[in-house]
């Protein structure tokens, strides 16, 4: 996918996903200010980050600081004219780091992939597969809980089951499909053993969310699905760890 489709891709699953965010807080009116404030300053920290991968002149300014810029000035509206809470702010540095930042790791990583499978996209397929086959072991052979508090549907054999998939779907990564896209021996299987329990750890932490302010999904857009960040929660935890491996291994 060309970088100009993908981020549009990504500009668009961001702002729901920003949205979605707001609309999560703003039920127990820690964020009362409108939601498109929300929305646009976090997609502009965002473009802050990616526009230099476009612009290779930038005379006397790097367009690196609109992000520390943009929330700033956040910060500001909040003290001055919102008024709001203020966990407000913080509430709001929080959306940058758990939504904004991972689809910019997202957007790097695909914009210094020259292979021909894109290397996201194993990314996605490790993620579901840990994801369909934690499910499919929990159902068969579940006992023991992960962490009934947050989500009571969750085993550790469904854990162990997911993460054991994600290896096997790894060696098949590495063997078949990136074979000779230059990585490192296991590359692919070494990272599931790392992607599958940050995938876990995303899903949790986004039930945990979801329980404390007492929704069942954070939207509607996939009925019977839920939100953007119902479908992400895995991999807004995966892409930050995979960023990691690869940025090691590729150095």
């Amino acid at each position: 996918m060309q970088p100009l489709f993908f981020l549009g891709f990504i500009s668009i699953v961001l702002s729901i996903g920003l949205f979605e965010f707001h609309k999560l807080f703003s039920n127990k009116k820690q964020l009362t200010h409108a939601w498109p404030i929300t929305v646009i300053f976090g997609y502009a920290v965002f473009i802050g980050l990616v526009t230099p991968y476009f612009i290779t002149y930038n005379p006397g300014f790097n367009l690196f600081w609109i992000g520390p810029i943009v929330i700033c000035f956040y910060g500001l509206l909040q003290a001055f004219i919102f008024k709001n809470k203020v966990n407000s702010f913080f509430l709001f540095i929080g959306a940058i780091l758990y939504i904004a930042f991972p689809f910019y790791l997202a957007f790097k990583i695909h914009i210094q992939d020259t292979g021909t499978v894109p290397i996201i996209l194993g990314v996605f397929i490790l993620v579901w597969t840990n994801d369909t086959f934690a499910y499919l072991s929990g159902n068969l052979f579940g006992k023991n809980k992960l962490y009934e508090r947050i989500s009571p549907n969750k085993t550790w054999e469904g854990f162990i089951g997911g993460v054991a998939f994600s290896i096997l779907v790894g060696f098949i990564l590495d063997q078949y499909v990136y074979l000779n896209a230059g990585f490192a021996p296991f590359f692919w299987a070494k990272s599931a053993i790392f992607i599958a329990p940050a995938a876990v750890v995303g899903d949790l932490f986004q039930s945990a969310l979801k329980r404390k302010m007492k929704v069942k999904d954070t939207g509607n857009i996939m009925p019977g699905h839920g939100g953007v960040l119902d479908r992400f929660d895995a991999m807004l935890f995966a892409l930050p760890v995979f960023y990691l491996l690869f940025y090691f291994e590729a150095i």
